[in-house]
């Protein structure tokens, strides 16, 4: 069901990135604090979303990735607890890195720092209504 106060809608793609068991996650800059996410953001004005991925996991994490299939997008409606009157649509698509390596402290702008979690370990941490709706399907439990 909508929300009568959701006025705008956000469009943004995610890399998952999963070597040696573990999954690489975002530690981003919200108005209410830090939340963890996945290396990704906003489908930008005349930007495929393919582009939109690998830009994005390049500017967080200093990698260079392929990205490869679609694993999963939002399936139930999303309201941004940052910005009520905002719908979110969240992809998500596997990524392959091709080059670089993590640089930990983040893109000196959101994001604050960049690591590799195990699975298990992602209930723990502060993650958005949408982010968990993936986290919790069996796309993503059947990466591991």
């Amino acid at each position: 069901m909508q929300n009568q106060k959701v006025t705008r809608f956000r469009v943004a793609l995610y890399g998952v990135l999963v070597e040696n068991g573990r999954v690489l996650l975002t530690d981003t800059v919200v108005p209410s604090g830090v939340i963890t996410n996945f290396p990704g953001g906003g489908l930008e004005l005349g930007e495929s979303p393919l582009e939109a991925v690998a830009r994005e996991f390049r500017e967080e994490t200093q990698i260079e990735v392929e990205v490869g299939e679609l694993l999963f997008c939002s399936q139930r409606f999303q309201q941004n607890p940052e910005y009520p009157d905002e719908q979110l649509m969240h992809i998500y698509y596997r990524v392959r890195r091709v080059s670089g390596e993590v640089v930990d402290r983040g893109n000196n702008d959101d994001v604050v720092s960049v690591r590799w979690t195990s699975p298990a370990e992602l209930p723990s941490r502060r993650i958005l209504q949408v982010d968990l709706e993936f986290v919790e399907s069996a796309v993503f439990k059947g990466l591991f």
